[in-house]
Parts: C-alpha cells; structure tokens; sequence
C-alpha cells in the first residue's frame, strides 16, 4: 500500500485495486471549495484514468463529518467583491462572477467525473453530508453511511436553493418529490430515511460501515475489469434513453461482449466447467 498527503485537506491510497481518497480538513469541515475541488477532481482523475484501480472510495478522516458543502466564507468574498464592485479583478483577472461560475463548473466537473467513468465509485459516510456534500454522495455509483449520519441540502434556508446539488439528487432518489423535500425544507434526513428514497444502498452501525463498504470494494474488485468498464457506462447511457432504445443499446452490448470479450469466454467457460475464472487483467 502507498499512501500520500496532499496538503491538509486530503489522503490518498491505492491497495489491492482499491483506490481510496479521504477527505481531511478539520479546519472547514471538508467544505468543498475551489482548491479542494481542484485537488478532488485532478486525484479522481488520477484514480478513474489509472487501469490498476479497480474501485475507488470516498471517505472522510474527519469524525462526523463527510463534507459540509461548499465553503460559504469563500462565496461570500466573492458576493461582497460583486456588490462593492463587479467589475473589480483578483489577482488572476478574474471578476466575481466568473469566478464563482468556474466554482460551480469545477464542482459539476468534478460531479460528472464519476458518472462518466468506467470505473465505479464508492460512497463511505460516517457524519453530516450537507449542499455539495450531499451532492458527492449522490453522484457515486454506491453509498454506504453509519447510523448517525446526515444528509442535507439545507440551501434553502440561507436564501440560495440548492440548484446544482438537485442535479445530482433528483436522479438519484426514488422519487422526485423525495428530492423536493429535502430541497424545500431544508431539513437533514438520518441515514435509514436515505436508504429508505434510495440516496445510499444502506444505512449501518458505525462499527460495521468500514468492513461493509470494505467487503462490497473488494466484491467489486474481483470482478472482470472489462466487464465493469463496458458496463457502468452503458447502464447510465440507457437510462437516459426511452424503453425500446434502452434495449437496443443492452442487446447490441451484449452481443459484442459474448463474441469479442476474452473475459466473456473465460467467465463462461470457467462456470460450465466448474472452475473459478481467471480474469485478463486482476
């Protein structure tokens, strides 16, 4: 296992094909500002772009919490620049406007990073995941919480709805009205209320979460790496398409996977012959 630091505010680790990135800021509560989005976003890619990593997690170092949303002492420098003067620059030429525009494409960047890729990402919360916090659990293709945790989009109550982490929750719940009272209200839902709309896969006791998520990592990983990799990205392409398509796009998958995948053979062959598959890449 090799892990490195990258500054204060996040850990990073690869071992046995599990990527791991955690969240380390004790200072702001892991708020997601534009430096710490920066370094999330470039080490997942670092992770999604790496064919040794398999399954990558999300966690936090911080007890009780996973990331308290956006930093709201940067956003509001940049309003109170914006109202004393729009067009005043900082240092890099950059009026408050557009700054806060690339912190919100940053964080949707940063978002769409994990749906995009082939590589599947994981979920561990243990605490309060608030705003774009609540977003990240979101976006990832798995989520797993302890008992005590938190989940939020409380923008509403500081006269900013929660647009952009709608995005991400409103295709995640089961229903939309789920995401509209979390929207609406601003109230924070216990983690077996989260399971319960389908924010996360399950809600645990704080001393199971690390060996479940843990357990579900490893599952993950064992897998054929091309099956994966043909897979996750196909399963969010046909939900965005309607019935017939979906099935369209499945079926031509399918059949491309059968006769041109070395792992499709090898994973057929091994069951028929009662045997444990040996996969291209492990």
């Amino acid at each position: 296992m090799s892990a490195s630091n990258i500054g204060p505010i996040m850990r990073h680790w690869i071992r046995n094909g599990i990527g791991t990135i955690a969240l380390a800021n004790k200072v702001n509560r892991n708020a997601l500002s534009f430096h710490t989005l920066d370094v999330l976003h470039n080490q997942l890619r670092q992770f999604l772009d790496d064919p040794s990593v398999k399954v990558v997690i999300l966690q936090s170092d911080i007890e009780n919490v996973f990331s308290s949303g956006h930093d709201l002492k940067e956003i509001q420098k940049l309003q109170m620049r914006h109202q004393t003067n729009s067009n005043d620059m900082d240092e890099d030429g950059v009026v408050a406007r557009d700054r806060l525009r690339r912190l919100f494409e940053l964080c949707s960047d940063t978002m769409q990073s994990i749906s995009t890729s082939d590589t599947p990402v994981i979920a561990k919360v243990d605490g309060v995941a608030t705003a774009a916090g609540c977003q990240l659990v979101a976006s990832c293709d798995l989520a797993y919480a302890s008992d005590r945790s938190i989940f939020a989009t409380p923008g509403v109550n500081l006269g900013l709805f929660c647009s952009t982490p709608a995005v991400a929750l409103g295709r995640s719940v089961a229903s939309p009205k789920h995401a509209m009272e979390m929207l609406l209200t601003g109230r924070g839902i216990r983690a077996a209320d989260a399971e319960r709309i389908g924010l996360i896969n399950r809600a645990v006791s704080v001393g199971e979460l690390n060996a479940r998520v843990q357990k579900i990592a490893e599952d993950v990983a064992s897998k054929s790496r091309d099956a994966v990799k043909c897979g996750k990205p196909l399963f969010y392409r046909q939900m965005e398409l309607d019935l017939s398509q979906a099935y369209d796009v499945a079926s031509r998958a399918m059949v491309n996977d059968v006769l041109d995948q070395e792992d499709c053979r090898e994973g057929i062959d091994a069951f028929l012959s009662k045997r444990t598959p040996t996969w291209k890449r492990t």
